[in-house]
C-alpha cells in the first residue's frame, strides 16, 4: 500500500509539473500575441479628453458628412475614402470652431482609406497608432453620429458631434476590426481608440444596428507612405436617380413618367440617361379629327458637365450637357371626310383611320437643374431634316 501511493505521488507530481509547463507555454503564446495595453479606471473620460482636439467634422460639398482624425503629421487628416470621394475640395472643421480646407493627396481604395492634406497645419497633436489590440479589449469610437441634425434641432444643439461611444474588439482580421461601440452615420472615418489613447482602426461601415467595423491602423501607416504621390481626381459612381414626368412638345403635346440616371466621375463630368414612355391625345384643331392616339417611346443619353453651384448648406447642381434622343411613335388617327358617291345619291360623312408611324434620332442640347429631391430639366432636341418638328423637352422629377 505505501509503494502504491508513493507511485501515485508521483505519477501525480508528473502530471501537475507537465500541466504546468503547457500553461507556460500557452502564456508565453499569449504574452507574443500581444495583451494589449493595461485599462485603468476612468480611461474613458481620460481619453476623450486627450484625443478630442485631433477628431475633426469633415463636410462634403454635395453636404455629405463624415469624420477625420490629425495623423501622421500636424497637417495631414486621415478618413475613409467613401467620405470624400466626390474628389472636390472638402471642409475640415475642428472642435473649437476652427475651420480649413483639405486637399485628398493620397487613397488606398481597396480599405477604403484617404489621407488629406489640411490648408494650414493644425496645433493638435497627431495620433499615434496601435496594432497589437487583441479581441476582448476595450475600444472608444469618436465621431459625429448623425451631426447635421443638431443644425435643424435647438434639442440637439452641443450633442451628436465630437461625441464617444464605447464597446470592444468583437472580432479581427487583416480586413476589418469588429466592434460593437455604436457607429451611426457621420462616424465614418473616426478614429477607434485603444485605452491609452492609440488608433488602432478607422471606423468604416456598420452592419444592421450593432456591429460596426474599422479598418485596421495597418493599412492606414502604409498609406502614408505615398501621401502627394499624386492628385487624387475622383472615381465613377452612381449619382442623380430620378423619376418624373416628362413633356414633348413639338407639333403636339406628350405627356408620361420618365426613369434616368447619372454615372459621374469626379462629380464633375456625368454620362446620363433617361427612358420613358409618353401618351399624346387630340389637340384643340379645327382639322377634322375626331380621335388620336399616340405612344412615344423615348431614351436620351447625354454627356453633361455639372457644376456645383452652392456647395455645402444648400448643395445645388447645374448640368450643362449634350447627346442625342430616340423616339419611337405608334398610334392611330381618325378623320371625317366627304364621299362623293356617283349620282343620283347624295354626298356623306366618312370616317378613315390611318396608322401614325414615326420617331427617328434627334441631337439633344438640355440644362439640368437639381435642388435636392427635386430635379427639373430643359432640353431642345432638333431635328435636322424639319426643324419645324424639333420638340422642347421638360422633365420634373424626384432625385434619390
Amino acid at each position: 500500500m505505501k509503494r502504491a501511493g508513493a507511485l501515485g505521488t508521483l505519477l501525480a507530481t508528473a502530471l501537475l509539473v507537465t500541466t504546468a509547463r503547457a500553461l507556460g507555454d500557452e502564456a508565453l503564446e499569449l504574452s507574443e500575441s500581444g495583451p494589449g495595453p493595461e485599462c485603468k479606471s476612468a480611461f474613458i473620460e481620460r481619453v476623450y479628453r486627450e484625443t478630442k482636439a485631433s477628431v475633426v467634422r469633415i463636410t462634403r460639398p454635395d453636404g455629405a458628412l463624415g469624420t477625420g482624425f490629425v495623423y501622421h503629421d500636424k497637417k495631414h487628416v486621415a478618413t475613409a475614402l467613401h467620405v470624400v470621394d466626390l474628389g472636390r475640395d472638402v471642409r475640415v472643421e475642428f472642435p473649437g470652431g476652427r475651420e480649413t480646407k483639405a486637399e485628398v493627396v493620397a487613397v488606398d481604395e481597396a480599405h477604403d482609406l484617404a489621407l488629406l492634406e489640411l490648408e494650414q497645419a493644425t496645433d493638435a497633436p497627431p495620433l499615434l497608432p496601435r496594432s497589437d489590440l487583441p479581441v476582448g479589449a476595450p475600444i472608444l469610437a469618436i465621431g459625429n453620429p448623425y451631426g447635421d441634425l443638431a443644425r435643424f434641432s435647438r434639442e440637439l444643439e452641443g450633442l451628436l458631434n465630437f461625441s464617444v461611444s464605447q464597446g470592444i474588439v468583437s472580432a479581427r482580421s487583416d480586413a476589418f476590426i469588429q466592434t460593437d461601440a455604436a457607429l451611426s452615420p457621420g462616424n465614418s472615418g473616426g478614429p477607434m481608440l485603444s485605452c491609452d489613447g492609440h488608433v488602432v482602426g478607422v471606423a468604416d461601415r456598420l452592419l444592421e444596428s450593432r456591429i460596426g467595423f474599422g479598418v485596421p491602423v495597418a493599412h492606414l501607416e502604409a498609406l502614408t507612405k505615398r501621401a502627394g504621390e499624386r492628385r487624387y481626381l475622383g472615381r465613377w459612381q452612381a449619382r442623380d436617380g430620378a423619376l418624373g414626368i416628362a413633356w414633348h412638345l413639338d407639333t403636339t403635346t406628350y405627356v408620361g413618367p420618365y426613369l434616368g440616371g447619372s454615372i459621374a466621375f469626379a462629380d464633375r463630368f456625368a454620362i446620363t440617361t433617361r427612358i420613358g414612355i409618353l401618351f399624346a391625345g387630340k389637340d384643340e384643331t379645327s382639322a377634322p379629327i375626331v380621335d388620336r392616339s399616340v405612344r412615344r417611346l423615348f431614351g436620351e443619353l447625354v454627356l453633361g458637365w455639372r457644376l456645383l453651384l452652392f456647395p455645402y448648406a444648400f448643395p445645388t447642381y447645374l448640368t450643362l450637357g449634350a447627346g442625342a434622343v430616340g423616339t419611337i411613335d405608334r398610334g392611330s388617327e381618325t378623320r371625317l371626310g366627304i364621299a362623293t358617291p356617283a349620282a343620283p345619291a347624295a354626298p356623306s360623312l366618312v370616317a378613315t383611320t390611318t396608322a401614325i408611324r414615326g420617331g427617328g434620332v434627334m441631337p439633344l442640347a438640355q440644362a439640368t437643374l437639381g435642388l435636392g429631391l427635386i430635379e427639373g430639366s430643359y432640353g431642345y432636341a432638333l431635328d435636322v431634316n424639319h426643324p419645324k418638328l424639333s420638340a422642347h423637352r421638360i422633365l420634373i422629377g424626384l432625385s434619390f
